[in-house]
């Protein structure tokens, strides 16, 4: 066995490479593509699925709209033992370098790569993590280069801290100027070293995390910090706001207590987006809320959509992301808010009108057609197809007037949908990759789930080609994707009315 993953990490490390032709009608320059890896048997019952050509990927990939490019797994020594490839959460890429944020079990710690040319991709460097930690989120000041990495204490990362020491988790702070030579300038160390997804502007961090006061776990109590790093070398905590419930010694509000099944609900700060002055986030089961942050140092509640109940929020709390549709000027009127649920019936989309925050409305949920409700009434049960098929990360790309968005969704893989009518929502685009499987039967792979053997996670467009780059976490790497379908001409009409 161990021979055979040597063979199969060095067969990996092999570098195919061709030239596409492009489609006339698209909203991304013309590329080259990459082909990852030396030719392999067929994906659908071998690891050799972390070695595919591009032909083979292409192949094995469903696509409508859009075109696959390039594609690299990043092997090499940085993986954790026995991984045939990197699983990436967060990517960020500017002007061709990328950031790529390594996901457990596969990569502890971060990438950064040069990928100006799809088809040679190039390794610049790797930020390994705090020992006992993971760095499944990251952000980049663009103008300052500064790349803001998350650290979060991770049971799964095979270095742990000596007995007697503490895990440090909170935010890691690096120049970049050099994206080949990064510098740490400084880190932010939070009570408990829990922490989530967060959001960056020119001075301030805004992060899901643990503070001194956060209730045991501190994983699934996560508030919300504001940390200051004009100064990145010495960063501090600016402001904490939290859901009355959350800190020792409180008691949560009613509505926060218990699932409508009876399971307890969990109240957990998850993912962060900015708009001007006002924050969303996600906060699991408590829903969606709106945020004032014009003063950092004293952050004031807008707005609360929570649904859970008469929703069950599922084993890890419902609501994951709030994307925010981009728009002209003013404040945002729509948002697209997705939940991360894994279970039966799975996890959905909802297109949110928020002109008035303080009176959130749904207008309408998406769906896909492999996974739509189906419901047994003899049995009173819902029933869902076999694997994982929860919806999982949005992301509102650069162009698309509002109207386009890119939404990850694991098994099911990305979609690309317009909202450009809010009450009927279409989807114009898809790119399925092959299945990433284990190692052979008995399982010695360290993907320990097997119903995620797809993992798509998370999606982002580098502004400056519009190219398209999409993660998957099981060791699949990094796939880049020109759009080639339609843009839809205006942005989302007004829900209100």
């Amino acid at each position: 066995m161990h021979l055979r993953r040597l063979l199969v990490l060095f067969a990996s490390s092999v570098i195919a490479c061709g030239t596409p032709t492009a489609p006339a009608a698209s909203p991304a320059p013309t590329g080259g593509q990459a082909a990852s890896a030396a030719p392999s048997a067929s994906a659908a019952a071998s690891p050799n699925a972390f070695t595919l050509t591009l032909d083979q990927l292409r192949t094995q990939s469903q696509t409508m709209n859009f075109e696959i490019l390039g594609h690299s797994y990043f092997p090499g020594p940085h993986l954790a033992s026995g991984s045939f490839g990197a699983g990436f959460n967060t990517p960020r890429v500017y002007k061709g370098i990328a950031y790529l944020a390594g996901y457990p079990p596969t990569l502890f710690g971060v990438i950064i790569a040069d990928v100006k040319d799809p088809a040679n991709m190039k390794q610049l460097a790797f930020i390994p993590n705090n020992p006992g930690t993971r760095t499944a989120y990251l952000r980049l000041n663009a103008q300052k280069n500064i790349l803001v990495i998350g650290y979060d204490a991770n049971a799964a990362n095979p270095i742990q801290v000596p007995a007697g020491q503490s895990v440090k988790g909170g935010w890691v702070f690096y120049d970049v100027k050099d994206p080949a030579n990064p510098v740490k300038l400084g880190e932010f160390v939070n009570p408990g070293a829990a922490t989530h997804g967060f959001e960056i502007d020119d001075r301030y961090v805004y992060g899901c995390a643990s503070t001194t006061q956060t209730k045991k776990p501190v994983g699934t109590a996560q508030s919300l910090s504001v940390v200051d790093y004009s100064d990145p070398k010495s960063p501090t905590l600016a402001s904490v706001f939290h859901i009355t419930g959350q800190f020792d010694g409180e008691t949560y509000a009613s509505d926060d207590v218990k699932n409508p099944d009876g399971t307890p609900q969990i109240i957990q700060c998850h993912e962060v987006n900015k708009d001007g002055t006002r924050l969303w986030v996600a906060w699991r089961d408590a829903g969606i809320l709106s945020l004032d942050a014009s003063d950092p140092k004293n952050v004031k509640q807008l707005g609360r959509y929570d649904y859970v109940p008469p929703y069950n929020g599922g084993s890890l709390g419902a609501a994951h992301t709030a994307a925010v549709s981009p728009h002209a000027s003013g404040n945002a009127s729509i948002l697209l808010t997705n939940d991360e649920i894994f279970a039966c019936p799975a996890g959905l989309d909802r297109v949110v009108d928020v002109t008035d925050p303080a009176h959130m409305t749904v207008l309408s949920t998406i769906r896909i057609p492999e996974v739509d409700d189906k419901y047994d009434a003899a049995s009173g049960k819902f029933v869902c197809p076999p694997g994982q098929q929860s919806a999982h990360q949005p992301y509102f790309p650069p162009y698309g007037n509002g109207s386009l968005v890119f939404q990850a969704w694991y098994g099911q893989g990305m979609r690309a949908w317009d909202i450009s009518n809010p009450y009927q929502p279409k989807e114009v685009g898809r790119f399925i990759s092959p299945q990433y499987l284990r190692a052979p039967t008995p399982n010695t792979s360290p993907y320990a789930d097997s119903a995620l053997d797809r993992h798509t996670r998370e999606v982002f467009v580098d502004p400056d080609t519009n190219l398209v780059y999409v993660t998957d976490g099981n060791g699949g790497g990094l796939t880049v994707l020109k759009y080639t379908g339609p843009i839809p001409e205006r942005a989302p009409i007004p829900g209100v009315r």
